[in-house]
């Protein structure tokens, strides 16, 4: 985990550092504050008090002690301490103000009393000493940059100074006559009480990101909730002793004991909170980077899966391409065939059957493209009502081409035109990885058995299958695939799902098939089960929860040739000009004005100067700095009104409708057969 750590909710909770440098700047001011104050304070009493002889300035009230100069001096130079360690490049020199007030310190408690002008009683007290010494250590071990045992002593001897004035400030509260009844506090002024309690928390807080400060200024929820409590933990005990002291006759040594006892409590609460709070803080930031850890463990699975649908669509590609390459060979030989029939024949009967025979098989060529483009296609799950028996007999008739002849494959589709929702293309290839695995497992030869039906599934039916924990009673569509091959001990079943395990020799598997079958199917909503017998053979059954949407799917028949449009003027542009010749040919049969332009600039050209088309078609993938998409986008920017259809040989409709800047409008995949662009034309132009 970085410094910044992450909360349960994905908020990024700051480090000690973090703090330090988010609170530096307002908590300099303030320090800086507290120390001209208490400069200032110490600065007024010397002048005003001892020099002018002013002595309501150096004892606020008739019975109280008065602040004697060696302790104003020792406030003057910790005020100076406090103000250069504010820099990081003075903060050494503060050492020199923490040497003098050691000295002064020293020379104003060991001095006799009776050499002050107003009342010879008054000197610097226990506490006072006490105080000077513990602040002018704190300069002296400041250093920023070293952590460890000396920032902790200096912290500690901080807090202690702290503590030991905020003990005579309740007794001033409460009774001061009890308070000067003591050796330690006697003679220890209240201005002294002030000006040493500013200079300790001045220190404290020069140092925010580390002990019990810390604790308290953290953003955490926990110091949130700190910072409300703690003016009710001190408050309320210190007015809880004060009316006990202004409430009963109690001694001076009672009142005392008294203001020790509410000082105690005061600071006792306030640190049991603050301890808790630091274990409440250390428990947010544990599940902070628990909660971290969880995430980047999802994001790694999830980068897992999509590496393991693309590792095993590049292995499916593999074994296709030698089928398709056969097939589509075929289907080249069935075109260049009949065109040189149609050359050499002058038969019209004939040449009418050779033409018909040429479409098909291009039509055919055209479906293979596709197939691979989809098995190709770099994207996750896009669910789609598909009725399963349809994609089941596409999947069947690609195996077969990579199918031995020795295997024979039984079909039984009786799923009664049900429809799941499903990605088309990871369900094809879901199914292909099975029935490759079918394959694989019988080298001899064998029988494959690919069903499917459709049942109820209640609770106890649903025990067997892998999934995640979604899949209730209800109606599901199952495919089954049966193969007669070697089978599996229960050893290997147990592990055939699991990622990169495989029984294929080196080389010929990477392992992947069946878990990545199994993670398409949970992703479905569905499951997978397994049934294996060794010397018997596999079966593998898919299940997925039938849909009542209706299927997406596009015909297989093609679409009947429609009547021609009236006249056009009709724009293509499009950088392969052997397919902008056909299609020109095929719209200017049907009585079109057409245009053709190589380049998208070549096309804005010609917007510039002609008048506007009735409809621009256009290709989204072609050379130049201006693509398809970014045509339509200058297109519809400065003619509005234009009507555009795309068309692309390599991306996929769903693909078009990822590029965010293409607007919703019609889309033809190449290649593309004339009744089909009549009826997109048609359409774009609003005849029909």
């Amino acid at each position: 985990m970085s410094r910044a750590q992450m909360t349960g909710s994905g908020m990024a909770l700051p480090s000690k550092e973090d703090l330090a440098e988010n609170l530096a700047a307002p908590l300099a001011i303030v320090v800086r504050v507290l120390a001209i104050l208490v400069i200032a304070g110490a600065l007024v009493i010397l002048a005003l008090g001892w020099m002018l002889g002013i002595e309501p300035v150096v004892r606020l009230r008739d019975d109280y002690p008065a602040m004697v100069p060696e302790t104003a001096m020792t406030l003057v130079l910790g005020g100076i301490g406090l103000m250069l360690i504010q820099s990081p490049q003075h903060e050494l020199l503060a050492r020199g103000p923490g040497v003098l007030m050691l000295v002064v310190a020293a020379h104003g408690f060991i001095s006799v009393g009776n050499a002050q002008p107003f009342d010879p009683h008054d000197g610097m007290s226990v506490a006072t000493a006490l105080s000077a010494v513990l602040a002018a250590a704190s300069l002296i071990l400041w250093d920023r940059e070293r952590n460890g045992a000396l920032r902790a002593v200096r912290i500690t001897l901080e807090s202690f100074g702290l503590v030991l004035v905020m003990v005579p400030l309740i007794g001033y509260a409460m009774n001061a006559e009890a308070l000067f009844a003591n050796p330690i506090y006697t003679k220890m002024a209240l201005t002294t009480v002030l000006g040493f309690g500013c200079l300790f928390t001045g220190l404290l807080l020069s140092d925010p990101g580390h002990g019990w400060v810390q604790i308290v200024l953290a953003p955490d929820p926990g110091s949130q909730l700190l910072r409300k409590m703690l003016p009710f933990l001190v408050l309320v005990p210190a007015v809880f002793g004060l009316a006990m002291a202004r409430s009963f006759d109690l001694s001076s040594d009672n009142v005392f004991r008294l203001s020790l006892l509410t000082f105690f409590a005061m600071v006792s609460t306030a640190m049991s909170a603050v301890f808790f709070t630091r274990y409440t803080n250390l428990s947010e930031k544990r599940a902070a980077r628990a909660g971290g850890v969880l995430r980047e463990s999802e994001q790694a699975r999830h980068a897992a899966e999509i590496a393991l649908s693309r590792s095993q669509r590049v292995e499916a590609l593999g074994k296709l391409v030698g089928g398709v390459a056969h097939d589509f060979n075929n289907s080249l030989m069935v075109i260049m065939g009949n065109l040189e029939l149609i050359e050499a024949d002058k038969d019209e009967t004939a040449r009418r059957a050779y033409v018909a025979e040429a479409i098909s098989a291009s039509r055919q060529a055209a479906h293979l493209t596709r197939q691979l483009l989809a098995y190709g296609r770099k994207s996750r799950l896009e669910a789609l009502p598909n009725v399963l028996d349809d994609l089941t007999s596409l999947t069947i008739t690609m195996f077969r081409r990579i199918c031995p002849a020795d295997i024979v494959i039984h079909t039984d589709l009786d799923a009664a035109r049900a429809v799941v929702l499903v990605d088309g293309a990871n369900f094809q290839q879901a199914l292909l990885n099975v029935l490759i695995n079918a394959r694989d497992a019988m080298p001899n030869g064998g029988e494959v058995f690919v069903s499917t039906r459709t049942s109820y599934l209640a609770a106890p039916a649903l025990s067997g299958y892998c999934d995640d924990g979604t899949m209730g009673p209800g109606t599901f569509v199952k495919l089954a695939v049966r193969d007669t091959g070697v089978g599996m001990d229960p050893a290997t079943l147990a592990r055939a799902e699991e990622p990169f395990f495989t029984t294929k020799p080196a080389g010929e598997g990477s392992g992947l098939g069946l878990s990545a079958v199994s993670g398409f199917c949970r992703q479905s909503g569905g499951g997978l089960r397994m049934a294996s017998e060794p010397g018997v053979g596999t079966t593998v059954t898919m299940a997925f929860p039938r849909s009542s949407e209706l299927a997406t799917g596009v015909s297989a028949q093609p679409p009947a040739i429609a009547e021609p449009v009236p006249m056009a003027r009709i724009l293509i542009v499009d950088d392969e000009p052997s397919v902008t010749r056909v299609m020109a040919r095929q719209l200017q049969l049907d009585g079109h004005l057409v245009r053709v332009a190589q380049s998208a600039d070549q096309a804005l050209t010609i917007l510039e100067v002609e008048p506007l088309p009735e409809l621009i078609i256009t290709d989204l993938i072609m050379p130049g700095t201006i693509q398809g998409h970014q045509l339509v986008e200058i297109i519809l920017e400065k003619y509005p009104g234009a009507k555009v259809l795309l068309m692309s040989g390599y991306e996929s409709e769903r693909r078009r409708k990822e590029l965010a800047r293409v607007p919703p409008l019609a889309f033809l995949q190449k290649p593309i057969d004339r009744a089909t662009l009549r009826i997109a034309v048609a359409r774009a132009l609003g005849i029909k």
